[in-house]
């Protein structure tokens, strides 16, 4: 046994099944020892598109993602996937192979200190040497990634210490007492602590007072249960819209259900009536780094201090979200306020008529709506930066948590199709993934590994010729629209070229067409919308202000 196997043994005794990469010279013999541990090796064409695999792995399984990179070329080509998974706050295991101890001070060919450039967003950084446990250091990996706030670790394997002979004997160790906390961090219940009798007190009393109070859900992690959010608004009758990184958290079904908070204009219609906004774990990224846009006293109910360096709240209670909010819900004192049902079904009404007018213009929104109307509930939601991203969050309406991924924190181009190929590859539910052509032209040759994936994915390409909302962005401050234009793509071309059906759509019954198509068809479908642009100029006032 060589040092590598013991890392992939380790590896598959910890529970992971999945690993993403770009094969390098430096890590062949890892490769080699991931076949025979039975862990299943990916390839991606780009080193960023292959961690955000990992990541996308690592939100579903419920434990940390591993990535395989070479050294110095492959790790810096992987710096973005690297640093929105960090900002997203996902557990994840960096791998790379270095040059030896003894010759990198005068290595000039790709010689550089890897664990020096990921410093910034990494937790943890460690060199495996032949005399190291390596389980234990894979425990400690694995610790590393998943407690406190998640976030990425860097092992560094040179290929001499792969391919040497362990002098540690230690056994792998299970994680299986890890894996079930993490999985509740993504995809279980909220643990719930005692309900702070402060928090609890301190929110009736406000409440109490409040008539038309509101409630918005944020922050990285899912501190609610959709069980316990529901009744508090249905007791309370508090309309409640969520982050997009929250989405799903409540039903649409439920009556006080009012949809997504971008901190925008749109919002205004019902936030703008509000006398008090209570945001349960704000953080600034919900924000979207604007000033706060609402005039009416906000609180916050948080589980820790509240540390982000720009907050609108004139007081903060501390506590658990999920304790505190059932106390309140089981409180025989509480006051309900005077909002009815149908007037947060009258804001969202509203909300869609705004942006999907009664019109012969095809716009991305009604490219979005189309393309959603043809979308089951249970199905999985990416949604790529850029300007189809708000939209998406506007439109949508995932039926459970978890189901709708976006970069929320770095809001990276290129995101949606490395994010599509990981989740078909780890659930079995169908993909509708978002993009511009900006985001296209990035990621292209990922959609060949997407059809590896097998079928059940939809990439629904927002082609306008143009990086829209930089240049919306360039008009509004009187400024020149340089850089902007891009060159016309066919989507029925390029899909049939990677290997997936490719469609161009010029209205929305033919994306609604497309897109119904991909759900029953043998491979993944690449749908092009060919929109009018100019209805963006007003669509970005209503969203973003």
């Amino acid at each position: 046994m060589i040092i590598a196997d013991q890392v992939a043994q380790g590896l598959y005794e910890l529970g992971i099944r999945r690993v993403y990469g770009l094969p390098g010279e430096d890590h062949m013999a890892l490769l080699d020892s991931f076949a025979k541990a039975g862990l299943d090796y990916r390839a991606a064409f780009n080193e960023s598109a292959a961690v955000i695999m990992a990541a996308t792995e690592a939100q579903v399984s419920g434990l940390p993602g591993v990535a395989v990179l070479s050294l110095a070329p492959g790790v810096s080509n992987g710096v973005n996937g690297l640093l929105n998974t960090y900002l997203d706050e996902v557990p994840l295991i960096l791998v790379s192979g270095q040059h030896p101890a003894d010759s990198l001070p005068f290595v000039v060919r790709q010689g550089f200190d890897i664990a020096q450039m990921v410093a910034p967003m990494t937790k943890w950084r460690a060199k495996v040497t032949s005399g190291m446990n390596v389980p234990a250091v894979l425990g400690r990996a694995v610790d590393e990634a998943m407690s406190g706030r998640p976030g990425p670790v860097y092992l560094e394997l040179p290929d001499g210490v792969a391919v040497a002979e362990p002098r540690s004997a230690a056994e792998p160790r299970s994680a299986a007492d890890a894996g079930p906390r993490l999985r509740a961090r993504w995809t279980g219940e909220p643990e719930q602590a005692p309900a702070s009798p402060a928090a609890v007190a301190g929110l009736a009393d406000r409440l109490a007072r409040a008539e038309h109070p509101v409630l918005v859900v944020g922050g990285r992690r899912r501190r609610l249960s959709p069980e316990t959010l529901a009744a508090f608004a249905e007791a309370y009758r508090v309309p409640v819209l969520t982050s997009s990184r929250q989405k799903g958290l409540l039903d649409g079904g439920c009556a006080y259900f009012a949809g997504t908070f971008l901190n925008g204009t749109l919002e205004k219609d019902l936030v703008g009536q509000a006398d008090l906004i209570l945001m349960v774990d704000p953080e600034s990224f919900d924000f979207y780094n604007k000033g706060w846009n609402f005039s009416a006293p906000a609180v916050a109910l948080i589980d820790d201090k509240f540390t982000e360096w720009m907050n609108p709240f004139e007081q903060t209670f501390v506590g658990d979200p999920e304790a505190v909010l059932a106390a309140l819900t089981a409180s025989k004192d509480r006051a309900a306020s005077t909002w009815t049902d149908a007037a947060v079904a009258e804001y969202r009404a509203g909300l869609r008529a705004k942006l999907l007018p009664e019109t012969d213009v095809f716009s991305v929104a009604h490219a979005v709506e189309a393309a959603l109307s043809a979308w089951p509930t249970d199905g999985y939601l990416v949604a790529d930066a850029g300007f189809g991203k708000p939209l998406v969050a506007m439109l949508s309406e995932p039926s459970e948590p978890d189901a709708y991924f976006a970069s929320n924190a770095l809001s990276t181009m290129g995101y949606t199709i490395p994010t599509t190929v990981a989740l078909r590859r780890a659930v079995d539910r169908p993909i509708l993934g978002f993009l511009g052509d900006g985001s296209l032209l990035m990621r292209a040759p990922e959609i060949a590994v997407s059809a590896e994936a097998g079928p059940g994915a939809v990439y629904l390409a927002i082609m306008d010729r143009s990086l829209t909302q930089i240049s919306v962005k360039q008009e509004r401050r009187d400024l020149a629209t340089v850089g902007v234009t891009l060159p016309p793509v066919s989507c029925a071309k390029l899909g049939d070229a990677l290997g997936v059906e490719g469609v161009d759509a010029q209205s929305a019954d033919e994306v609604a067409a497309a897109v119904a198509k991909g759900l029953s068809g043998d491979r993944p479908v690449l749908v092009g919308a060919y929109v009018d642009p100019e209805p963006s100029r007003v669509l970005f006032e209503l969203l973003r202000g």
